[in-house]
């Protein structure tokens, strides 16, 4: 196979693409997409468990507000307005409600519970993680997928029995 036809993304779901070379772009897509949701949610949407680790805000008492505790990017906000989202499941707010709306979300106060502290700091924690390694792990990918697309369809014939 041409390593060009393997590139050609414009004809990826045309009826001349195998399965095969599908499911391996498919994979591809996901592995570069679930990199770049890694690298969010541990650097951007972490940072606030980093912060409020570092403030040692582990109870109700010391709980802060998002200016006060100073993490108060449209991304965090974001992650921390519902109540079930996985930021949420870590740090928690005094506001009991399902989602948080303009009002509710100045006053309210969060912490991370002293039960939660070591989930909080193995889920976000930032180490190893940058856009670096989430380019690296694409390019890696996208030679690996070439070489699937090139060389498995070979060693697929080689073990065909006529």
């Amino acid at each position: 196979m041409d390593f060009i036809k393997a590139i050609n993304f414009t004809s990826l779901w045309s009826e001349s693409n195998t399965t095969l070379t599908k499911v391996i772009w498919a994979f591809y897509i996901g592995i570069v997409i679930a990199s770049f949701m890694m690298w969010y949610n541990r650097k951007i949407v972490g940072r606030a468990v980093r912060v409020l680790s570092k403030k040692g805000i582990f109870s109700i008492d010391n709980a802060l507000t998002v200016k006060q505790a100073g993490i108060d990017s449209i991304f965090i906000k974001k992650a921390l307005k519902k109540q079930y989202s996985s930021l949420r499941r870590v740090v928690y707010c005094t506001v009991d409600k399902p989602k948080l709306n303009a009002n509710d979300f100045e006053n309210a106060r969060f912490y991370i519970p002293e039960e939660q502290k070591y989930r909080a700091e193995i889920k976000y924690e930032g180490k190893n993680t940058s856009l670096l390694m989430v380019l690296i792990t694409a390019v890696l990918m996208f030679i690996s997928a070439l070489l699937c697309i090139e060389y498995i369809p070979k060693l697929l014939d080689m073990f065909k029995f006529s």
